[in-house]
C-alpha cells in the first residue's frame, strides 16, 4: 500500500508541474482546470486509503 501512495503523490506532484507550465504557456485556463479537479481526486482517493486502513483512529 506504501508504494500506491508514493504513486499518488507523485502524480500530484506531475500535475501540479503542468499546471505551472500550462499557465505560463497559453493564456486558457481550461487545462489548469482540470488539473485542479485531478489533484482534487488525489486528496479523496489518499482519504479513503487512509481512513481506510485505519478504523481504529476514527472513533
Amino acid at each position: 500500500m506504501k508504494a500506491a501512495k508514493l504513486l499518488i503523490l507523485l502524480s500530484a506532484f506531475l500535475i501540479m508541474i503542468s499546471s505551472v507550465l500550462t499557465l505560463m504557456a497559453t493564456p486558457d485556463r481550461t487545462g489548469v482546470y482540470l488539473n485542479v479537479g485531478a489533484m482534487f481526486c488525489l486528496v479523496l482517493a489518499i482519504s479513503v486509503m487512509n481512513f481506510k486502513n485505519n478504523p481504529e483512529k476514527r472513533s
